[in-house]
């Protein structure tokens, strides 16, 4: 498939949902550099400084209708009487592998590593410049933090929860997007619906500390792996403060470091420098993930009533092109390169980044489905799309040594199968082999996220586009 890369070169510092110029005029002067508290009660002032009272200060917009109704997580309806869609599913326990001669399953026995076997460059460099972007750890407008209207720990996040198998869920229905995650064979669904909730999870999966991470305001899911330099785990909470109108997630170590979720790199606190090692991760559909691994587990259940997680608490936010802080309309407040593309705030990109190189694949342009053959940041990569299950992941292309070209295979097993022309070998859609020479090998998938493109192009202003 051809291909066409938009460059978007040197774009003007972008805050959006408010000005620079307004944020100065409120907090008369500062410095960037200002130190930010995350503690309880406190309202981060643009220019760093706390102002006492919290999360009462900032305003929500008011809701046009009925529809628009914004219900803070941090304040639980627990009244609502919405009845939860149940998915009619099979009870999965006992189920087994599906025959390794059976390519439709795209089941390997036995069981093969997660990652692949090819290795890739960090995508989150320690301690290094964040190369595709203006922002550092040293120039990031820390005195840009706002409050998100809720204190430190407001919005709670779940640590080691409860699962239950597929068939005991009630709160998810069929489209509902999951957070697809399998870890030494061990799977498991992180929901939006409960990351709407409580934007984090901190948990263990086939021995592996992880932290799933959800903003929704930018629509962006990153997995973490929580693994200290001892190989202890150790905990991320939610600050109730933002920046861009993405999550600033604190380090329950010392309570007191700041990372933002996009940026993943600590830029105030003791830890300052720091960086939260990213994994890969499969967000699709509920019923896509089950029938990809019915013997999957879901969170069971949050610190709210079950109808709760039936509800998306921003009204339309996700639809609109309004802010939440604010409400300011981001076409008043953004350099006009922002919309060089004709992207609306809130369309859904893949982002991928690589050795300091970022790249975009917008959702609207690549089709029903797509076997994009690309390369970033020197490395040969294929992102795998299809709609209908609302799957879009990017793997390494390179096995023993040998760049494959892929195509889709319309025969491939469900739900879509993808073919490389070097060798003949049939792939499903999490990238292991299932037919052919290479059968038994799995590609190795590239950790990234999808993203409103309003925040992705924010955080990584030197991003490539994928025209198609």
């Amino acid at each position: 498939m051809a291909r066409r890369v938009l460059r978007l070169k040197s774009l003007t510092f972008l805050s959006v949902g408010f000005t620079a110029l307004a944020l100065t005029a409120c907090s008369g002067g500062g410095s960037d550099d200002s130190p930010v508290s995350p503690n309880p009660g406190d309202t981060v002032a643009p220019g760093g400084g706390n102002i006492p009272g919290g999360g009462d200060d900032l305003a929500l917009p008011p809701a046009d209708d009925a529809d628009s109704q914004t219900d803070l997580p941090g304040s639980p309806d627990t009244g609502d009487t919405v009845s939860p869609p149940v998915v009619d599913l099979p009870d999965p326990g006992g189920v087994d592998p599906s025959p390794v001669d059976d390519p439709d399953s795209g089941a390997i026995d036995p069981p093969i590593p997660m990652m692949g076997g090819f290795e890739l460059p960090p995508v989150f460099a320690v301690g290094e410049p964040l190369l595709g972007s203006n922002l550092t750890v040293e120039t990031f407008p820390r005195g840009q933090i706002v409050s998100g209207g809720v204190p430190k720990d407001g919005i709670p996040a779940l640590t080691n929860p409860s699962f239950v198998r597929a068939s005991e869920v009630s709160y998810l229905g069929p489209n509902d997007l999951v957070l697809g995650v399998v870890i030494n064979g061990e799977a498991r669904a992180y929901p939006h619906n409960i990351g709407w909730w409580h934007e984090i999870v901190n948990d263990v999966v086939g021995g592996t500390p992880i932290c799933a991470t959800l903003c929704p305001l930018t629509g962006t899911s990153l997995l973490f792996d929580t693994a200290d330099e001892n190989g202890d785990s150790f905990e991320l909470g939610v600050s109730g403060l933002l920046w861009n109108n993405n999550l600033i997630m604190y380090d329950r170590r010392d309570g007191s470091t700041l990372y933002p979720q996009i940026f993943s790199t600590a830029v105030d606190g003791p830890r300052r420098g720091e960086t939260l090692p990213l994994l890969p991760v499969m967000e699709t559909n509920w019923s896509t993930w089950v029938r990809l691994h019915p013997d999957t587990r879901v969170i069971a259940s949050g610190t709210y009533n079950l109808n709760q997680y039936t509800r998306y608490p921003y009204g339309n936010y996700r639809t609109n092109d309004a802010f939440l802080i604010f409400g300011l309309n981001p076409r008043q407040s953004v350099n006009p390169n922002f919309y060089a593309n004709n992207f609306g705030a809130k369309d859904m990109v893949l982002g991928v980044r690589l050795a300091g190189d970022a790249r975009a694949y917008p959702f609207q342009n690549m089709g029903e489905q797509a076997a994009i053959n690309d390369a970033l940041g020197g490395i040969d990569i294929v992102v795998v799309w299809d709609r209908d299950s609302n799957i879009a992941v990017p793997f390494a292309r390179e096995v023993d040594g040998e760049s494959l070209t892929f195509d889709i295979d319309p025969d491939g097993p469900w739900p879509m199968g993808l073919r490389d022309r070097e060798t003949g070998t049939l792939w499903n859609v999490e990238g292991v082999a299932v037919e052919g020479p290479m059968r038994g090998q799995r590609l190795t998938q590239v950790p990234a996220y999808n993203a409103f493109w309003f925040a992705w192009v924010t955080f990584w202003q030197d991003t490539d586009v994928w025209q198609g």
